[in-house]
């Protein structure tokens, strides 16, 4: 008897439990089911190039004086790579007089999200355009619907001022939300500031130590012309005894004697 009454409880349990499984997935089959797409319209590109040459690069801080002679500082994310004279290099190999060429291409694309949502209920209300359903986990909801939207009632399509209380109706909600999708493509080329010139020291040229001519020697001071010894004729003190002044006078009385006769031939004459 016991074991009868436990087969007979097993039993009603294992029913029970598989009637609960039934319902929960037959309700979870009513429910609204969304469904999602993307749909991409014709895309269009645009090309942009911009030129500058590298002022100062701070970590990734790019400071560069464009074309137009403006200032620009642009924020390089690590990723970013130039091909400066075919080798690819980081903002941080960049140095001061890179000349820069970036070309920008954008592609922009229209892009429409449609959410579909299809699911069961029963009308609950409905009054002009608004419809409240009751779902299948008995939660009413309330829509707005335009005079174009068709229900299916019974296998037929039916507006919303053909549905009455207590209808079962299937519906298919969709929503379009428009959008734009933006990617950039940017390739930045350069070249690199040419490189100084090495400076080369000049050897200087060889001095050649030549022989300092010899000065003029100093001519020696002229001596002084020696004293001319004047022969002083040294008159005797005195006349010697041999002298006597007899001879001069007769001397002088000759030369006037021959000047008086002179003047007396020249009076003559």
């Amino acid at each position: 008897m016991t074991t009868l009454i436990r087969r007979i409880l097993t039993g009603l349990c294992m029913a029970l439990t598989l009637g609960a499984l039934l319902a929960v997935s037959a309700s979870a089959q009513q429910m609204p089911q969304t469904t999602s797409e993307r749909l991409a319209g014709t895309p269009s590109t645009a090309i942009q190039v911009l030129r500058g040459t590298v002022v100062q690069v701070d970590g990734n801080d790019l400071l560069v004086r464009m074309s137009s002679g403006d200032l620009r500082n642009f924020i390089v994310p690590e990723s970013r790579r130039f091909v400066i004279d075919g080798k690819e290099l980081s903002v941080h190999d960049l140095k001061p007089g890179t000349r820069l060429t970036a070309t920008i291409t954008t592609t922009t694309t229209p892009v429409t999200q449609r959410t579909t949502t299809i699911g069961t209920g029963r009308v609950w209300y409905v009054g002009g355009n608004t419809v409240v359903v009751t779902l299948p986990n008995n939660e009413n909801r309330m829509y707005k619907v335009q005079d174009s939207y068709r229900f299916i009632v019974s296998g037929r399509k039916a507006s919303v001022h053909d549905l009455r209380k207590g209808m079962v109706i299937s519906a298919e909600k969709i929503v379009e939300e428009p959008m734009t999708e933006i990617a950039s493509n940017t390739v930045v080329y350069g070249q690199a500031p040419p490189a100084p010139k090495p400076v080369v020291a000049r050897t200087p040229a060889p001095v050649t130590h030549e022989a300092a001519p010899a000065p003029a020697p100093t001519p020696a001071p002229a001596r002084a012309p020696a004293p001319t010894e004047v022969a002083e004729a040294k008159l005797p003190p005195a006349l010697p005894k041999t002298g006597s002044p007899v001879p001069l006078a007769g001397l002088l009385g000759l030369l006037f004697t021959t000047a008086s006769f002179c003047l007396r031939k020249l009076r003559q004459g």
